[in-house]
């Protein structure tokens, strides 16, 4: 294990580092805590793609039907 302070080679059992004295399973914990958030949102994007497609289908169509709507406005005026 490595140490995120001075960059120290550290046994893996080792609680503090030898080099600098920085401890090191909070880095450990920290690093799985990032590592699973970036799983999770990764996870969300993926699920949420779908959704984003259909938001963007559904904004042209309303936009589409706005200018055929001034369009026949237009038109009558």
């Amino acid at each position: 294990m490595y140490c995120r302070n001075c960059g120290e080679e550290n046994p893996d059992n080792a609680v503090f580092c030898r080099n600098c004295g920085n401890r090191l399973i909070e880095d450990v914990k920290k690093a799985e805590v990032i590592e699973n958030t970036e799983n999770n949102h990764t996870k969300s994007t993926a699920s949420t793609d779908g959704n984003d497609s259909s938001d963007w289908i559904g904004c042209c169509l309303c936009l589409i039907a706005i200018f055929i709507i001034f369009a026949i406005f237009g038109a009558i005026l």
